[in-house]
């Protein structure tokens, strides 16, 4: 019985050694390059004092993106007869109940006159009917 308690405690001290000093020579071969053995081609990354890498697809610069009232108007389309199945923001045509009272919430939130608490539940109270 003395023998067992030995041996546990002794493996209970040896196996998280044993995984800490795996994890460390593995770390060092991941950091040194050498983790994928013999025979693969080495990984190309860039050293210090390089300009990141441009991946195909991505933009080197942000996108700015601006709000549909700072964008350039083209013209009017060329298809005019079909109509528009939203009304635009500043037209005469009314909008729904729902649609101008987010819309004033939305000012109201954007201006700090309420709190974001107030905010949501008049946000749920309009969603709601």
């Amino acid at each position: 019985m003395n023998n067992l308690i030995f041996w546990i405690i002794v493996c209970s001290w040896l196996i998280p050694l044993g995984i800490r000093m795996y994890n460390r020579s593995r770390a060092r071969r991941i950091q040194n390059d050498t983790f994928r053995g013999p025979g693969y081609p080495p990984r190309n990354l860039p050293g210090p004092g390089y300009p990141p890498q441009n991946y195909p697809g991505y933009p080197s610069e942000p996108i700015v993106v601006r709000p549909a009232d700072e964008t350039p108007q083209a013209g009017p389309p060329s298809n005019s007869s079909s109509p528009t199945p939203f009304p635009a923001t500043g037209s005469s045509q009314p909008q729904g109940y729902r649609a101008r009272k987010l819309a004033e919430l939305d000012a109201k939130f954007s201006n700090g006159e309420i709190a974001m608490e107030d905010y949501m539940k008049q946000r749920g109270d309009i969603m709601n009917g």
